[in-house]
């Protein structure tokens, strides 16, 4: 099923997720110039992909937007696959295979092949296809390494719904596009982690803060500690 483009409100009501360009950068660990640059492009630049929110004053990005900025951060940082490629291939699983946001799919895994990526589609779950490189539109049978799918979730058609960020002992802090509008929480509290690290900070002591929210000190931890590298990150 395709995702029809919407506007914030929609987006809101229907709890697909309206990040804005900080917060989803913020979120993804990345620089906000880089995240801007991927989904609305420069005056030189097209964008990587295009956000699913088509609001033209306010720049936001829905959940399954920022799951593939997500990809394509692990594609660049972890694997060293270069901009052209990701483009490359996002272009390609559109234009040959109908596949909007692969990188947010699950049955539509995309894996690196060397420097190459590939999708797996629906039809052939065993032998995945080139989409960049010599190998495109070619059954491919070489070894492939999955990224950064552990800590999704998805729905029953396939899509990312779920995002878990950081774990600390058992607490762990989830991205729900339908609680608090994806902003990072405690799960099975509905705290968000912003809300347990400020009460952190100002009661002075995990425990207290713990007290206050009826929350094991555990899941305050885990908030602070997200938090806490979430503004090492961002400065």
């Amino acid at each position: 099923s395709p995702h029809p483009m919407v506007t914030t409100l929609q987006a809101t009501i229907e709890g697909l997720g309206a990040y804005s360009v900080a917060e989803a950068a913020r979120y993804a660990r990345m620089p906000k110039a880089t995240l801007n640059r991927w989904f609305f492009g420069t005056k030189a630049v097209e964008p990587m992909s295009r956000s699913r929110i088509l609001d033209d004053h306010s720049k936001r990005i829905s959940f399954t937007d920022f799951v593939e900025a997500l990809a394509i951060r692990s594609l660049r940082a972890d694997h060293g696959v270069p901009l052209q490629k990701i483009k490359e291939a996002i272009r390609n699983a559109k234009e040959h295979y109908h596949i909007e946001h692969p990188f947010a799919r699950k049955d539509h895994r995309t894996v690196l092949v060397g420097k190459d990526l590939h999708i797996f589609l629906k039809e052939d779950a065993h032998n995945p296809v080139g989409l960049t490189g010599r190998d495109i539109g070619q059954k491919s049978m070489k070894p492939c390494i999955e990224a950064y799918m552990k800590d999704l979730d998805y729905d029953a058609n396939g899509y990312a719904v779920l995002y878990r960020a950081f774990t600390f002992r058992d607490q762990i802090i989830e991205l729900n596009p339908k609680i608090r509008f994806g902003a990072p929480c405690l799960a099975g509290s509905g705290y968000s982690a912003e809300t347990l690290w400020r009460a952190a900070v100002t009661e002075g002591s995990i425990e207290k803060a713990a007290e206050l929210y009826e929350v094991p000190a555990a899941a305050v931890e885990a908030a602070y500690r997200y938090w806490n590298q979430d503004s090492a990150n961002a400065a």
